[in-house]
C-alpha cells in the first residue's frame, strides 16, 4: 500500500518549523562558517518567528496522523480505501504508519519548544518560556495518551543524547503538571520581550494562556478517573474553576486559503480521500436529528431511515480554511459535567451538561431555535438526571475529529462502539518503528507484540 505523503501537504508554519528542526544540525567546520552563510537557512532565528513555527507545526501534525487515526478507531470516520481501510476494518496499524507522527512531534514541535524555551530565558524573556511550556506539555501529553511510556527527561539533547530512556506514563503526567505550573509562574513574571501578533493561538493575552494551563491540567485531571475516580474529579473541578468561560477562549488554529497554508485534513483529503464518515456516527446523529449534521456531513435522515452508505466529510472541519481544535469551552464543559457526576452533585451535573451542548451548538452556529429543539429531545436531555452515557455520547459528538474522544472512549467505554474485527478494540498505537530500529534497548518490554496496541496503558488500567 501506498503512504501518505504527508510531508507534500503542510501549512505555511509546519514548512518553516521544518527547517527549523534542521538547525542544531552542522558538518565538520573546517573552515570558517562567516565565509558561507545561506541566507535561507540562518544560524539563529528569532523568537517572534520561531513561536508561530512551534504553534503551526503543533496545530498541523496533532491535526493529522493522530487524530485522524482516532477517529477511525472511534467510528468518527470509516476508511474506504488503501490504508484507513484496513484501519477502520482490520485495526491494521504498524509501526510504520506512526513513524511520521512520532517523529515529527519529537524533533519539529518538541525540539523546537524546547529551544524556544532556552531562548526566552536566556533573553530574561518568560512570557514566551511560558507560553512555549504549555505547547510542550500538549505535545508530550498527546504522545503519551497515543503511546504509553514514552522519552522526555532524558530527551530533547539532540546528538548529545540519541538512544533516550523511557519515562513512565505516571511520570509523564507528573511532568505535564510541572510543565504547566511553571507556565503559569513565567507567564506573571516581569518579561523583556513579549508574545503578541506573532502568537496564533491568543495574539499575546497571556490572561487567555493561563486559562489554557488551567484547562489542560482539568483534561488530564479527568483523564485518571479510572485510577482515582473522586480524586481526579475533585482536581478536575479546581482547574475548571480558573479555565475556559466561554468559546471565545477556545484553544484552536484557523488555517489560512493558499495551497501553502491549509487545514490538514482538507489536505489529506484532496490528497487520498479515503475516509467518510462512519455509518455509526452518521446513524447516531440521525437518530437524535442532530442539528449539526450538515456542517459534519452526515446525510440528515429521519430516525426510522436505516443506517446510510458512508457519507462525505462535510464542509465546517475539511475545508481549506477550517480550524484545529486543540482545546475548547465545549470540552471543559463536559469535564465539568462528568466530574460532578461522580462527586454525586447530580443537579450541578446537568446544568454543566447543557451548558456543554449549548456551547457546541454555537461554535457550530446552529440556530438558537434548532438548539433548543434538540435539548428538548429527552433522548438528549432527559426529564430526570443525566448518565455517563449521555455525557460521554454528546462529548463525542461535540469534538468530532479530536483525539480527544479516543481517550475518553478508553476510560469510560461510552459510545458503545461494536469492534469491526473480533472482539477488542485498539487502545494504544504501536510503538514506531524508528524507535524499535534505533532505540530498541529502551522500548518497553512487550512493545513488539502484534497485541499491544491492545494493552491498556497506565491510566487505562
Amino acid at each position: 500500500m501506498n503512504k501518505p505523503k504527508l510531508t507534500q501537504h503542510r501549512s505555511l508554519a509546519a514548512l518553516l518549523v521544518s527547517l527549523l528542526a534542521l538547525l542544531p544540525v552542522a558538518c565538520d567546520r573546517w573552515v570558517d562558517t562567516s565565509l558561507n552563510v545561506d541566507p535561507n537557512n540562518p544560524a539563529d532565528v528569532p523568537m517572534k518567528l520561531l513561536l508561530p513555527a512551534v504553534e503551526g507545526s503543533l496545530a498541523w501534525y496533532y491535526g493529522s496522523d493522530p487524530s485522524r487515526f482516532a477517529s477511525v478507531i472511534t467510528q468518527h470516520h470509516s476508511g474506504v480505501d488503501r490504508q484507513h481501510m484496513s484501519f477502520y476494518e482490520n485495526y491494521a496499524f504498524t509501526e510504520s504508519d506512526v513513524d511520521n507522527y512520532w517523529q515529527a512531534m519529537y524533533t519539529i514541535v518538541m525540539n523546537n519548544a524546547n529551544i524556544l524555551i532556552k531562548k526566552a530565558e536566556a533573553q530574561n524573556s518568560p512570557h514566551y518560556a511560558g507560553v512555549a511550556r504549555i505547547l510542550l506539555a500538549y505535545a508530550i501529553g498527546n504522545i503519551t495518551d497515543a503511546f504509553g511510556d514514552a522519552p522526555f527527561s532524558d530527551a530533547l539533547k539532540g546528538e548529545q543524547n540519541t538512544t533516550p530512556r523511557y519515562d513512565s506514563q505516571q511520570q509523564i503526567y507528573l511532568t505535564i503538571g510541572q510543565l504547566l505550573d511553571q507556565a503559569m509562574q513565567d507567564l506573571d513574571a516581569q518579561s523583556v520581550l513579549s508574545p503578541g501578533s506573532d502568537d496564533y493561538f491568543y495574539g499575546g493575552d497571556r490572561a487567555k494562556w493561563k486559562k489554557a494551563a488551567w484547562a489542560l491540567r482539568a483534561r488530564y485531571a479527568i483523564h485518571l478517573t479510572k485510577r482515582d475516580a473522586a480524586q481526579s474529579s475533585n482536581a478536575a473541578l479546581a482547574a475548571i474553576a480558573n479555565s475556559f468561560s466561554s468559546n471565545s477562549d477556545d484553544l484552536v488554529l484557523r488555517f489560512g486559503e493558499s495551497q501553502t497554508n491549509y487545514n490538514p485534513l482538507y489536505a489529506f483529503v484532496q490528497e487520498r480521500n479515503d475516509i467518510r464518515i462512519a455509518p455509526y456516527f452518521t446513524d447516531l446523529l440521525n437518530r437524535l436529528q442532530d442539528p449539526r449534521r450538515p456542517m459534519i456531513g452526515a446525510t440528515p435522515k429521519t430516525a426510522t431511515d436505516s443506517i446510510p452508505a458512508n457519507d462525505d466529510l462535510g464542509a465546517f472541519y475539511a475545508s481549506i480554511n477550517s480550524p484545529v481544535v486543540l482545546l475548547s469551552y465545549a470540552e471543559l464543559k463536559f469535564i465539568e459535567a462528568e466530574a460532578r457526576l461522580r462527586t454525586g452533585d447530580l443537579s450541578g451535573a446537568k446544568n454543566a451538561y447543557v451548558d456543554a451542548i449549548r456551547a457546541s451548538m454555537a461554535w457550530y452556529g446552529v440556530a438558537d431555535a434548532d438548539a433548543a429543539a434538540y435539548l428538548a429531545n429527552p433522548a438528549v436531555v432527559p426529564a430526570g438526571d443525566i448518565t455517563l452515557e449521555h455525557i460521554m455520547t454528546q462529548k463525542y459528538i461535540a469534538l468530532y475529529t479530536q483525539f480527544e474522544t479516543w481517550t475518553d472512549w478508553r476510560r469510560t467505554n461510552f459510545p458503545t462502539l461494536t469492534p469491526m474485527m473480533g472482539n477488542r478494540i485498539p487502545r494504544r498505537f504501536p510503538l514506531p518503528q524508528s524507535e524499535r530500529l534505533f532505540n530498541g534497548a529502551n522500548i518497553p518490554a512487550g512493545s513488539t507484540s502484534a497485541d499491544w496496541k491492545f494493552a491498556p496503558m497506565w491510566w487505562d488500567e
